[in-house]
């Protein structure tokens, strides 16, 4: 299946800085971006922890390409509930696995709570009166469920719940972070919620720690306290405390003391990557050097469908345009690119083509 290339006029020249090129290149094979694919969607969400996933669709891009899986397969292991899709690290969605729910909750929900007061405050839900009506939601959902989320809002408005701002969404999440209740099958186009069966967590509050850190360097390579802070909602302390307790390896790169689970792998940097808005790739804390080379507004960049990596860094964003027959991938790099990077798009748009088994087209648009 080829992709048919479209290059609008311009230069096709140029290098990129930003993301330090021996940070992603140590990153990478431990990301499963380059190198042997894992085994299936479920291996993928283990590996990783967690798969960032509030744009359900590119969450499965995530996850195929690093095991080259179909779209249609991953929705397959979706449907199978070989992982399942929940809020948990930080408010918002993740894919993860059942096995590993309860420990992830144990040590993040506490903080994601925290987080998100001040916003629930302002809604008009204080904590005891978000946790009412998050207890009467996971009752509904208990005895009629796989509910939608209008139908789970259907019936606490039976009990006089009335939406005011995001309080649905407070509530929703109030309901998932006591492991009590994730998604169940996908109906039509809808999400439902399902009632949990989580096993209990087998480790102490240290031997969590100690596993979220040792998972974290495991699926994303080598990171910095900061940057597991950032993921999972930690406190810089808890950070260095869960890096203390699993014993892992400081190693200097790029100037900084990082630290990994085992001595790290190195690899070329492809040219081009086409990756999801939120892809696990971006898991780390924000460093200004990473958005030197982007035009323009980076939250702009930052909020598309897809983002384009150019030599390990963050180098414009994507789309893609899907018919029943087609697949059109539109590319707008921040910066001239030269002909490699042009190249490696345009193999990276026939990858995503395969993935929803279409034939693809791609766009690269010239700077103005």
């Amino acid at each position: 299946m080829g992709a048919e290339t479209q290059i609008t006029s311009g230069p096709t020249h140029g290098t990129i800085t930003g993301m330090k090129s021996a940070l992603a290149s140590h990153r990478l094979p431990a990301q499963r971006l380059v190198g042997e694919p894992l085994s299936s969607p479920a291996a993928v969400v283990g590996h990783l922890g967690a798969v960032q996933s509030q744009m359900p669709d590119m969450a499965l891009w995530a996850i195929g390409r690093r095991c080259n899986a179909t779209m249609t397969e991953v929705e397959d292991a979706f449907a199978r509930a070989d992982f399942v899709r929940t809020h948990v690290l930080r408010p918002t969605w993740h894919d993860v696995l059942k096995e590993d729910l309860r420990d992830l909750l144990e040590v993040t929900a506490p903080r994601i709570r925290q987080a998100s007061m001040s916003n629930s405050r302002r809604d008009g839900l204080a904590p005891d009166v978000i946790e009412r009506w998050a207890g009467l939601a996971i009752d509904a959902i208990r005895e009629r469920g796989p509910l939608t989320r209008l139908e789970v809002e259907q019936q606490l408005a039976e009990a006089g719940f009335v939406r005011q701002g995001n309080s649905l969404a407070h509530v929703m999440i109030e309901a998932e972070l006591t492991g009590e209740i994730h998604s169940g099958p996908v109906r039509g186009r809808q999400h439902t919620y399902l009632a949990a069966d989580l096993p209990p967590s087998r480790r102490s509050p240290d031997e969590r720690l100690a596993w979220l850190a040792r998972t974290y360097g495991r699926g994303h390579g080598p990171f910095r306290a900061k940057d597991l802070a950032w993921w999972a909602t930690l406190t810089l302390t808890q950070a260095r405390r869960a890096i203390e307790l699993a014993e892992l390896e400081p190693v200097d790169l790029a100037g900084e003391t990082h630290h990994a689970t085992e001595p790290p792998a190195e690899c070329a940097v492809p040219p081009a990557l086409l990756l999801p808005a939120f892809d696990e790739y971006i898991s780390y804390a924000r460093d200004p050097e990473d958005f030197t080379a982007v035009r323009g507004e980076v939250g702009t960049v930052m909020r598309t469908t897809g983002l384009l990596f150019v030599d390990g860094a963050l180098g414009g964003s994507w789309t893609r345009s899907i018919t029943a027959d087609q697949v059109t991938v539109e590319v707008a790099p921040a910066m001239p690119i030269r002909r490699s990077v042009s190249t490696a798009i345009e193999a990276e748009a026939e990858r995503f083509g395969a993935f929803v088994n279409r034939p693809a087209t791609c766009v690269t648009h010239a700077l103005g």
